[in-house]
């Protein structure tokens, strides 16, 4: 039996919202929490450091389409830059930079196919707009310097990361979308 015509409306309302909803509100707490931690978490010297909070943005994205992993990016971003800072200083540029990472991953992995190019193009625009451009002028203007200078110093770190940031968003997404923990979003 068909359903009457309003049901369909609500249906599709409810589907295209922005209003968060307590599951939803309980899982973006959860991977706020687990990008906080994975913030703190990295290996290697100042030079190549590889750290690991790409992939609860990813997550965020992966679930909750652009606007609510833009708006849980932020949160994070303040959290963990106010309330857990390390000594640094807080800078809204990186902030910015947050929600423009949310707005990536929402845009490119939300109900999509996963798909090592689709994770890769994901990836290479994330660290290109958000890693390669916009945190490299922030940190430019924080320390003073040309931007070109820091561009030189930041392209090989950059490079290397979009190589191994791939290969485990991937092997991550493919789990994901696999098992029961693929509808926590939806």
């Amino acid at each position: 039996m068909a359903a009457p015509l309003g049901d369909v409306k609500m249906n599709r309302s409810k589907e295209s919202s922005t209003a968060i909803n307590v599951h939803e509100l309980t899982w973006m707490a959860l991977l706020i929490a687990l990008q906080m931690v994975l913030t703190k978490f990295s290996i290697g010297s100042n030079m190549l450091k590889v750290g690991f909070s790409f992939i609860a943005i990813a997550l965020l994205g992966y679930y909750f389409g652009p606007i609510k992993a833009a708006m849980a990016n932020v949160i994070a971003d303040i959290i963990t830059n106010t309330v857990f800072s390390t000594g640094g200083t807080f800078f809204f540029g990186f902030t910015v930079s947050a929600a423009v990472a949310g707005l990536i991953f929402g845009f490119m992995l939300h109900r999509r196919k996963v798909t090592v190019l689709n994770v890769f193009l994901t990836i290479l625009v994330f660290t290109v707009v958000v890693n390669v451009l916009m945190n490299t002028l922030w940190i430019s203007m924080m320390a003073n310097l040309p931007f070109h200078v820091m561009l030189m110093t930041r392209l090989p770190k950059e490079a290397i990361a979009l190589v191994y940031q791939t290969g485990i968003l991937f092997i991550i997404l493919k789990w994901i979308s696999k098992s029961r923990f693929n509808r926590i979003g939806r």
